[in-house]
C-alpha cells in the first residue's frame, strides 16, 4: 500500500526509534500494519474518524478515537506525532503528549515541508527540550525532542460568541471550524432556514452552530449532528449543553454511521480534509443525502460561489436549485420527489 510522505519518512527511520511506539495523529495509510509486520508494537491515537475507520479495516489492534483519551498509555520507547494543519490544534496535541508521557521520553514530530513543519520547533520547545532536526526526506522533516513535565491541557469548550435567532451560545475548541466567530456562510444559511419539523441531520456539525440553532428554534424536532472530527463532536456537545439543549451527536465518515431517513439534511459542508482542498466529501454528501431523505424531504446547504457542485446536484436530483445567494455564497436547496 502506498504510504503518504510523512509515513514514508517515519518508516525509513522507524528501526532507530525503538520497538514500542505511540503514534499520535497517524495518516490513513499502511504504515502501522507495516511496522507491526516488522515486529513493532504500535499504539495509535486519532481524532479523525476517517483515519480510525481506515486503520480499523487494516486490523490495527491498539487503536483509539477521540480527543480526551483518558486510558492509561502503555510503556513506549518513543512517541511520534504527525503535525496537523491547524496551529492551535498542534499546540494542544503537543501539550497533551508531553502531559501523558513519562518525563524524558523521546518524541518525534513529522510534517510536510509545506505544512508548517519549518516553524514547528517553536511549538515543540514549549514542552520538549532539547529540540532538533532529526531527519529529512519525502518532502518532510522529522524533529526530535525530549518530553518535560507538562500539565494536562484543558478540554473545556467555552462559550465564544452568540449566533442565530434566537441567539445561542457557541463553544470553541482548537482546530474546529468556525472557532471564535460565526462564518458568513453559516450566517446566511441560518437566515434562510425552512419550516423545521421531524427528523433533522446537521452534517459536518463543527462547533454545533446549525444543529443547536435549529433545536433552539424548533425544540420539537429530532436533531442529529455528525462530524468526522472528535474535537468538533466534543465542541457540539458543549454548545448544546451551554444552551440547555439535547441532540444526538456522533461520529460519521460521510454517511457511514447514519441510519434511516430525514425530513431535512442541512450543512455547511467541508471541502478540506487534512489541510487539503477536496470536493469528494461534499460530492459524496450530496449523493448520500438524496438516499437519506424521506419522500418530500429537503436538502439545504451553503457553499462558496466558485465551488462546482452543480454536476453532483444534477446527478442526484436532476436539477440545480439556488434558494438564496449573496456576493460570496450560494444556498442550494432541493427536495426528494
Amino acid at each position: 500500500m502506498t504510504l503518504t510522505n510523512p509515513s514514508r519518512l517515519i518508516e525509513k527511520y522507524a528501526d532507530e526509534l525503538g520497538p514500542r511506539l505511540l503514534i499520535l495523529n497517524p495518516m490513513a495509510d499502511g504504515l502501522i500494519p507495516q511496522l507491526q509486520r516488522q515486529g513493532m508494537t504500535v499504539t495509535a491515537l486519532t481524532h479523525d474518524y476517517l483515519v480510525h475507520r481506515h486503520l480499523k479495516e487494516l486490523q490495527v489492534g491498539d487503536l483509539h478515537f477521540g480527543c480526551d483519551l483518558t486510558t492509561d498509555l502503555p510503556e513506549v520507547d518513543a512517541a511520534i506525532m504527525v503535525l496537523p494543519g491547524a496551529k492551535a490544534l498542534a499546540t494542544h496535541l503537543l501539550q497533551w503528549l508531553a502531559a501523558r508521557l513519562p518525563e524524558g521520553t523521546p518524541c518525534f514530530l513529522v510534517g510536510d515541508n509545506k505544512g508548517g513543519i519549518k516553524s514547528a520547533p517553536k511549538l515543540m520547545k514549549a514542552h520538549f527540550d532539547p529540540v532538533s532536526k532529526y531527519a529529512t526526506g519525502a518532502h518532510c522533516q522529522m524533529l526530535m525532542g525530549i518530553s518535560r513535565s507538562a500539565a494536562q491541557p484543558e478540554l473545556t469548550a467555552t462559550a465564544a460568541y452568540r449566533a442565530g435567532d434566537p441567539a445561542v451560545e457557541v463553544c470553541a475548541l482548537p482546530g474546529v471550524f468556525s472557532q471564535g466567530e460565526l462564518d458568513a456562510g453559516t450566517a446566511l444559511l441560518l437566515e434562510h432556514l425552512p419550516e423545521l419539523k421531524g427528523r433533522i441531520l446537521d452534517f459536518g456539525c463543527g462547533a454545533g452552530i446549525i444543529g443547536t440553532a435549529i433545536k433552539a428554534r424548533a425544540p420539537q424536532t429530532q436533531v442529529e449532528m455528525v462530524d468526522i472530527n472528535a474535537f468538533a463532536l466534543t465542541c457540539s456537545q458543549a454548545t448544546l449543553a451551554a444552551n440547555g439543549l439535547e441532540a444526538r451527536v456522533y461520529p460519521s465518515d460521510g454517511f457511514s454511521d447514519v441510519e434511516g431517513e430525514f425530513d431535512l439534511i442541512i450543512s455547511n459542508p467541508p471541502f478540506h480534509h487534512a489541510g487539503k482542498q477536496t470536493f469528494a466529501t461534499a460530492e459524496a454528501f450530496i449523493a448520500g443525502a438524496r438516499k437519506h431523505l424521506k419522500p418530500g424531504g429537503q436538502l439545504l446547504f451553503v457553499a462558496n460561489h466558485h465551488l462546482p457542485y452543480g454536476d453532483a446536484l444534477e446527478k442526484a436530483f436532476g436539477r440545480v436549485n439556488i434558494a438564496a445567494q449573496d456576493k460570496k455564497f450560494k444556498i442550494y436547496s432541493d427536495h426528494r420527489t
